[in-house]
């Protein structure tokens, strides 16, 4: 017995509440209608890492330009120079040979996010050729296989362009766009630490020898930078079954999952919506988790609301994700005309992770809300 508290309660308060006027909590499954995977303008020139080279149809660029010189190199004769980029991952064939062309460029390729592999790949703009980059590569270089987390070096053979970066100039002139680094391999993307790592022992370093204008040897090392990756894949290859959602890291593509027919009483208090996806096979990973993302009036995620999924397997063993989407739900229950959820993959900006989902049949995406109706 509770202190305070009767063995049999009594009738006090008895009626006191008419029975239809009690909470009642629903728990509703409802099943996706529709699905795609669309393609989403990804922004690199900001991430910890940047990727080089090509496997299968996948190929990434790189673009990486050194700036904000001291006065020390002002005048001074450079009489070699090399870029270290440090290793982090690989994506295809470890042991295979990463080559790749080095070519000058020839505009301002971090004014914006907005470059796209087809512009760079076909470095044309209103037929004139040559717009993003030398097509006449300054070196063509080949490294052998190395662990994941070793470093590579990058020889600069034209002194006489790094001599422009370092002059007085500059800042103010057209002098200084950079490199672009164009993969010639065909079995392996290598990713690699940029610009924007934390750490600066793991950003890239320009390696500089130059005699100063008192006509002393002097060694310098250099690690303002800017850093970005572009890179494509071919739909074609990757969506190969409209029965599945495809989510493909590095590209990027996203899964978008419409739901048309939910809750019809309305108004109602959400309590728990828990959206499930489970997964059709295992594919290159690195990241297993996803997100699952806000989607605005244009259909595309707003990056509003975001849930990180958790990972376990359903009653049959297939390998299943969840995601606590009640910001999301409840959005989606008051505009009828955005009834959808963008999944994308975690660290979708640093990795090339591919993720197949069933998108119909008895495995399609489900969305669990439990609820009571309001009065």
């Amino acid at each position: 017995m509770i202190l305070g508290c009767n063995d049999t309660p009594n009738s006090v308060g008895k009626g006191v509440q008419n029975s239809s006027d009690y909470g009642v909590v629903h728990v509703d499954t409802f099943y996706a209608t529709d699905h795609s995977s669309v393609s989403s303008l990804l922004s690199t020139s900001s991430v910890d890492r940047f990727m080089l080279g090509q496997y299968k149809t996948y190929q990434s660029w790189i673009c990486l330009k050194f700036y904000l010189w001291p006065d020390s190199l002002y005048g001074a004769k450079i009489t070699s120079a090399t870029i270290q980029l440090k290793g982090v991952s690989h994506f295809g064939d470890s042991l295979a040979q990463l080559s790749f062309s080095v070519h000058r460029a020839m505009s301002d390729l971090f004014r914006s996010d907005s470059l796209t592999f087809d512009s760079l790949n076909m470095n044309t703009v209103n037929s004139v050729k040559g717009v993003y980059y030398n097509s006449s590569p300054l070196s063509v270089q080949t490294v052998v296989p190395v662990g994941d987390t070793e470093s590579i070096s990058i020889k600069i053979l034209d002194t006489a362009m790094v001599r422009e970066w370092v002059s007085v100039l500059t800042d103010t002139m057209d002098l200084n766009d950079g490199l672009v680094l164009r993969p010639t391999n065909s079995s392996v993307i290598r990713g690699f630490y940029s610009c924007n790592i934390p750490d600066t022992s793991l950003q890239p370093t320009l390696y500089i020898d130059y005699i100063d204008t008192n006509g002393n040897a002097m060694s310098y090392s250099h690690k303002v930078g800017l850093s970005k990756y572009v890179a494509t894949v071919n739909q074609a290859n990757l969506i190969t079954d409209n029965n599945l959602i495809y989510i493909q890291n590095g590209i990027s593509y996203r899964g978008l999952v419409s739901f048309d027919s939910l809750l019809t009483a309305w108004p109602v208090s959400i309590h728990r919506a828990v959206l499930q996806v489970t997964e059709y096979a295992s594919a290159y990973v690195t990241h297993d988790s996803l997100y699952a993302l806000s989607v605005g009036p244009s259909g595309v995620s707003d990056g509003i609301s975001f849930s990180l999924s958790q990972r376990s397997a359903d009653s049959s063993g297939h390998p299943m994700y969840s995601f606590e989407i009640r910001p999301i739900a409840i959005r989606m229950l008051s505009n009828a005309s955005i009834r959808k959820v963008a999944l994308s993959g975690y660290s979708e900006s640093t990795s090339f992770d591919l993720f197949k989902l069933y998108g119909t049949g008895a495995f399609k995406p489900r969305f669990i809300i439990t609820y009571s109706v309001q009065r």
